[in-house]
């Protein structure tokens, strides 16, 4: 049996965003896509302002995760910690019921 794990990766982007950076953002955003479509990524939020961006991954081990993150297109622009979550709770955004009436 295999046991998934939720990590946090916590990721600090180079301020200010070079054009060699920006030039990355539209592969690195496809490929998020795929990976929230596939369930290994169940969050994803970024903050401009403070350079961060924070990856909630779903994975059987941190070197899983580290592997993943190292192969992000902006990986070279990138510096990040990794942590192993206990619990993640949210709201997720819902639709709201059909109503036949």
């Amino acid at each position: 049996m295999i046991v998934m794990y939720e990590y946090l990766a916590d990721i600090d982007l180079p301020v200010p965003f070079t054009d060699d950076f920006l030039s990355l953002v539209p592969r690195q955003r496809a490929m998020v896509n795929k990976l929230m479509n596939e369930g290994v990524i169940s969050s994803y939020a970024l903050s401009i302002e403070s350079g961060k961006l924070w990856i909630n991954i779903i994975a059987e081990s941190e070197d899983n995760v580290r592997t993943l993150i190292d192969s992000f297109p902006i990986a070279e622009h990138i510096f990040y910690n990794v942590h192993r979550l206990t619990f993640h709770n949210s709201i997720s955004m819902k639709i709201p019921d059909f109503s036949v009436n």
